[in-house]
């Protein structure tokens, strides 16, 4: 018998024994055949025999057997039973570590055997990553995970592995099928029942070690087929230094038909995947094309509430489980998983924490949602919560009490994870590895970032993120820092991480110094990784020096990053030499972009060639800039087809779809492709004959396609009948300029319908207009009320005129709290101008200090523009001086405007 096995049987004998004292003092039965008879009944419906039971608890302990692998439902059952004739509360995960420990060691798989092990084998959800659920209070044990309320997403899920799943068709693809939601929606409990649909030959797969994306890597060389891929937290497998070679190898084991049926099963947040799926901006990196391509269309969205029909699904299952009883009747909104994954217990552990665990707490959700990664260090956290406590409260600390508290949020609350957990790794064989590092419970981090979203973090806390964040933080925090407008912090966190190692920091500090404007102080970080070789760097240092006007020795640089093995520097030292007239030398360097595999710039390319009379290999780049990006590539393309004599009809042919292309784009750039197409007619007098045929056609919609076309051609005279009812068919709805036209002829009130109609349909120009025309008539109120409304939706100038109406009645500090507001409703939403207008007014009105300190406030809390409306306004104000200085060095993280520093990475900066 081994030590685990033997720990095993003297804990369950002990609590069969306490278990029958109590049934003998209550006058019951407690026999091991009255234990069997009750696991038959709800809520346990567990069939146990006799036998099974004597086998783990022989009366000789050296006979005991250990449980299987299968039977770790019945375990837990016997013991939720025994526990309550025995008046306890069971801990189910202390029992499931013994019963783990009881098994034998299983010997491990050589490398080349499949990864995975059968479906049946997978008992316990949370070794899944499925969260753990309240416990509902005192009552009957219940099933370790509360009755499930299928939902419109577990539907479609369900078609999905039941199609994947069956056997026997022509052809068995593979496919993959991610859940995408917010924290505790139940995208990971929803996988793990949509497991239970698959065959019982198929195995379940969950990569790990020693990285996901890394596991998933090697192991897909040697995955067998009817094997379903567990990629909970998505991201962490396709996002990330091996994530975009994970996803191309996914990408081509999927795709096999050879290697499949596989089912890939992933859960992620919605912005892990709008970072993994967003397309590339123009020229930009496209860091995760092979994700993008991979997830795009295999997705559903988990919705954070429940609906009237998941509702009375709910109902009917809380008749028998408690704990969804409960979250019926108490969770907010119909956030009913949420509720269920802890969400009321995390909240009631942080509200009644000890002053040390709150701050804790608080410097945790500080260090997230200033952009930490996950795991925050131990030494960050004690670091930190001397700027969440008062002297006092700091001063009573005891040795070992910040230990003390950090275990004691790290208790799990109601059967899930307490405040901040202790991050561990087990594997295989090994003991339990603790990393000094510890993780913010997802409830209490998405209420940290909600409810201190415009708290500003302790000035002190910036020193500690300096000093003890983990390196690959330190990048993120650093772009927090020069949001909040604190230069400073901002180069001493990315000199810090320049420091401890990352090849990505100097890189950061010169594309914030060069922002800022301080170009010699960004060369000194990037130019000596430009002169070692590194063609990102000579980019960066050419940028700079472009920039500056010291255009030759860019162009130099360029052409030295693309014979390093940037072949888009190319592109830029052609566009410069163009530029300077250097024309074959700019052709030249489009040639070697070409041929290097860059993109290039084919529009810069076709007008180059143009220039040079070489009309013929010019026209293909239009043609391919056209078809990529439109614009007056069209014409010119068109232009050029014409000339070479290219039938009619093919031209024709191809700006229609250019004219298609750009309708879908609805981009607001000019209609350069129907502009080319009605040149294109109005030059062919077959083409205008034909469009004549048409308009006579009984066809209502050609009729209206074809009136517009002809209006912009020009030849309403010549359009005949049917062009009349087209023109007729295609007449636009009256519009807001009609008002202007019956105010003039004094019908206010039907000016004013319009108007509010437009208004209505989302015109914020026509709120605007409504208030000016009801001040007109002499209602000062509603025009108030018209004016704040299009304030609210986002008009500049209402804000003066809600200053101008409401400071008579209501007086300057409601009207300014009303303001301001307003304008911080706005920013919240990333529309910045509101501010500036409202400290504007502020100024106007002598309260320039109210506005700065507004300002202020505003930018140490998260606002990234508050901190150049501050300087702009100082200068407003005359304080030149000082807002040239705030300009030019920031802010410290308590308010005060930075003395001069040096941004030399030499320099000390602290």
């Amino acid at each position: 018998m081994t030590l685990g096995s033997r720990a095993f049987y003297d804990q369950l004998r002990a609590l069969q024994q306490r278990a029958a004292s109590a049934r003998r003092r209550a006058g019951q039965p407690g026999s091991r055949k009255e234990t069997c008879k009750a696991l038959k009944q709800p809520p346990y419906n567990t069939n146990l025999s006799d036998q099974r039971i004597s086998d783990w608890l022989p009366s000789d302990p050296q006979k005991a057997k250990a449980p299987s692998d299968n039977s770790g439902d019945s375990v837990l059952a016997l013991v939720r039973l025994w526990s309550a004739w025995a008046g306890e509360a069971p801990d189910e995960r202390h029992w499931r570590n013994h019963l783990e420990g009881a098994r034998p060691a299983r010997i491990p798989r050589s490398a080349s055997a499949a990864p995975g092990r059968p479906i049946r084998e997978f008992a316990d959800p949370f070794a899944l990553e499925v969260h753990e659920t309240i416990d509902g209070g005192v009552g009957p044990e219940l099933p370790i995970l509360p009755a499930y309320i299928e939902r419109e997403h577990d539907r479609w899920l369900a078609e999905i592995v039941r199609r994947v799943g069956r056997r026997g068709e022509a052809t068995e693809n593979s496919t993959i099928a991610v859940l995408v939601g917010g924290s505790s929606t139940g995208k990971t409990r929803a996988c793990w029942e949509a497991l239970g649909l698959l065959p019982p030959e198929w195995r379940l797969w969950h990569p790990l070690a020693p990285s996901p994306s890394e596991a998933l890597i090697a192991g897909l060389d040697v995955v067998e087929p009817y094997t379903a891929l567990w990629l909970n937290e998505t991201q962490l497998f396709l996002g990330g230094d091996h994530g975009e070679q994970a996803a191309t190898r996914l990408r081509e084991v999927i795709n096999d038909p050879r290697r499949g049926p596989l089912l890939v099963l992933g859960t992620i947040w919605p912005k892990a995947w709008d970072v993994l799926v967003r397309p590339p901006k123009a020229d930009g990196p496209d860091p995760h094309v092979h994700a993008r391509a991979l997830l795009t269309g295999k997705h559903r969205r988990v919705p954070s509430v429940f609906t009237d029909a998941d509702m009375g699904e709910l109902r009917v299952r809380a008749a028998g489980d408690r704990r969804l009883h409960e979250a019926l009747e108490r969770a907010e909104q119909r956030q009913i998983t949420q509720y269920l994954a802890g969400g009321r217990a995390l909240m009631e552990r942080y509200d009644t924490a000890t002053p040390l665990e709150r701050a804790v707490i608080e410097a945790a959700m500080d260090a997230r949602r200033l952009g930490h990664d996950i795991a925050l260090p131990q030494e960050l956290l004690e670091a930190a919560v001397a700027h969440y406590m008062t002297d006092q409260q700091y001063e009573m600390v005891l040795d070992g009490e910040f230990q003390l508290a950090l275990d004691e949020l790290g208790e799990p609350l109601r059967g899930t994870r307490g405040p901040l957990t202790h991050i561990t790794v087990r594997r295989l064989g090994e003991p339990l590895i603790r990393t000094g590092a510890y993780r913010l419970a997802d409830y209490l981090e998405q209420h940290g970032r909600v409810s201190r979203r415009t708290v500003a973090p302790p000035a002190g806390l910036w020193d500690v993120l300096v000093r003890h964040a983990a390196r690959m933080s330190l990048i993120n925090l650093a772009v927090t820092a020069r949001e909040r407008g604190h230069l400073r912090i901002a180069l001493c966190l990315l000199k810090t991480a320049a420091e401890a190692g990352d090849p990505r920091a100097a890189s950061a500090a010169a594309n914030v110094l060069e922002e800022e404007e301080w170009y010699d102080e960004a060369l000194l970080w990037c130019l000596p990784r430009a002169e070692a070789g590194d063609s990102k760097a000579m980019v960066q240092v050419a940028g700079i020096l472009e920039r500056t006007d010291r255009l030759a020795e860019a162009i130099a640089w360029y052409e030295k990053a693309g014979d390093a093995g940037y072949p888009k520097a190319w592109t830029y030292a052609g566009w410069h030499l163009r530029q300077a007239g250097r024309r074959s030398e700019a052709l030249a360097c489009y040639r070697r972009a070409i041929d290097a595999g860059a993109a290039g710039r084919p529009a810069e390319i076709a007008g180059l060639l143009a220039d040079m009379g070489q009309e013929e290999e010019a026209l293909p780049f239009y043609q391919q800039a056209a078809e990529a990006d439109g614009g007056y590539a069209i014409s010119r393309a068109a232009e050029l087809m014409r000339r070479r004599g290219d039938d009619s009809g093919e031209v024709l042919t191809w700006l229609c779809h250019r004219v298609y292309e750009e309708d879908a784009k609805d981009d607001g750039w000019l209609p350069w492709a129907w502009s080319a197409l009605i040149q294109h007619i109005i030059g062919d007098a077959t083409l205008l004959q034909h469009m004549r045929t048409l308009l006579d056609r009984d066809d209502a919609a050609a009729q209206q396609f074809m009136a517009i076309l002809w209006g912009w051609v020009g030849h309403e005279a010549e359009g005949g009948p049917g062009h009349e009812r087209a023109v007729r068919a295609a007449a636009p709805p009256p519009m807001p300029q009609a008002a202007e036209a019956l105010w003039q002829e004094g019908r206010p009130e039907e000016a004013l319908a319009i108007y509010e109609h437009a208004a209505g349909a989302g015109d914020r120009d026509a709120s605007s207009r409504v208030a000016t025309l009801q001040e007109q008539l002499g209602r000062p109120s509603d025009a108030l009320a018209w004016h704040q409304r299009a304030a609210e939706e986002g008009h500049l100038d209402a804000l003066r005129q809600v200053a101008r109406l409401m400071t008579p009645g209501e007086g300057p500090d409601a009207t300014f709290a009303w303001l301001k507001s307003c304008a911080d409703d706005h920013a919240e939403k990333d529309y910045p101008n509101h501010r500036s207008v409202v400290a504007e007014l502020l100024h106007a009105a002598g309260r320039t200090d109210e506005a700065l300190d507004w300002l202020r406030s505003a930018s140490i809390a998260g606002d990234p523009y508050a901190s150049s409306q501050f300087s702009e306004l100082l200068v407003l104000a005359g304080r030149t001086e000082e807002g040239q200085r705030m300009r030019r060095y920031g802010w410290e993280p308590d308010g005060e405007i930075s003395a001069p520093w040096s941004a030399d990475p030499a320099s000390r900066l602290r």
